[in-house]
Order: C-alpha cells, then structure tokens, then sequence
C-alpha cells in the first residue's frame, strides 16, 4: 500500500472531525488505537475516544481542524506519520453574548498498521506547539456559522455523500 493511502486515512480525520461523523472514526483508528492528547487526555480503545470526543467537540459553538502533508515512513505492514494541524475551536463564554475562542498549532506523531480493511492509526501522540485563547463579544464576529455538520446530516455535501455510498 501506498502513502496515498496512508495520507487519505489521516486527511480523513479533520472532516470526520468537523462534520461531527463519528463513525467515520472506523475508518481512520483501530479498534484498540490508544491516544494520547494535550492536557492528560487519554483513551485506550475506539468506542470510548469516539463517544469522549463527539461530547467534547458537539458541545462548542463551531470548530475548524486543517491539517497540512502528512510525512510518512512505511515499514513492511506499519508506518509512522507526522503530521501538522491547526485548529480553531469557539465556545459560548460565561457570559450571554460572548465567545471564547481557542486557536494553535499541533502535530501529531501516529503509529500506522496494516490490516484487512486497509490502514488504521494504532497510537497517536497529539501534541500542541502553540495556542492562544480570546474572549470577545459576539457581535464583533461578522458571521458564525457552525453549518458543516448540519449540511451533511442533511446530505448538502456531496463529497460526504459520495463517501457514505461506496467509498
């Protein structure tokens, strides 16, 4: 198998992320991936990653995740990746009309194996570089729309269409 396929299972995760298609997650981890993120977070097996982040990630006011090239080495039937990201994630503050807003750089150091159904992250290492948090009022945004996740439920983006119909 190639590093395109590799590089598709990673891009795979902003979108998954973004459009809150958890199940989506089948694709890109194995089912006893162990992750370890910023801040003590750390899940060992799939469901309880999937079900930890779609409670994380639903309960904001909007997310954004961008990921550049992924670097991959493959060994055999392993390969191991690093891949830099930005991330924008807006929450509701503690006060009526105001949002705070959390944006940085991380990488991600992933462990890749081989398996029947294609390429699965097994280990990932996420790590932030840098991130800043700002509290601003509502208002000063022109427009927030957190419509990605709506628009595919209700099937308004054809490459999620696309992917849910034989990819």
């Amino acid at each position: 198998m190639s590093q395109n396929s590799i590089a598709s299972v990673l891009n795979l995760y902003s979108i998954a992320l973004d459009s809150h298609s958890w199940h989506l997650f089948d694709e890109i981890f194995a089912p006893d991936v162990e992750v370890d993120y910023p801040g003590g977070l750390h899940w060992q097996g799939l469901p309880a990653f999937k079900q930890d982040f779609a409670a994380m990630h639903e309960s904001t006011a909007g997310h954004q995740h961008l990921l550049g090239p992924p670097h991959i080495i493959i060994k055999d039937d392993q390969a191991f990746a690093l891949t830099y990201g930005h991330f924008i994630v807006l929450r509701a503050g503690v006060d009526a009309g105001r949002l705070s807003t959390t944006e940085g750089g991380a990488w991600y150091d992933d462990e890749l194996i081989c398996r029947s159904m294609g390429w699965r992250v097994r280990k990932r290492i996420a790590r932030n570089f840098w991130s800043r948090r700002t509290e601003s009022d509502a208002a000063e945004l022109t427009r927030l729309t957190d419509s990605f996740p709506d628009w595919v439920r209700s099937g308004r983006v054809s490459y999620m269409n696309a992917l849910s119909t034989g990819r």
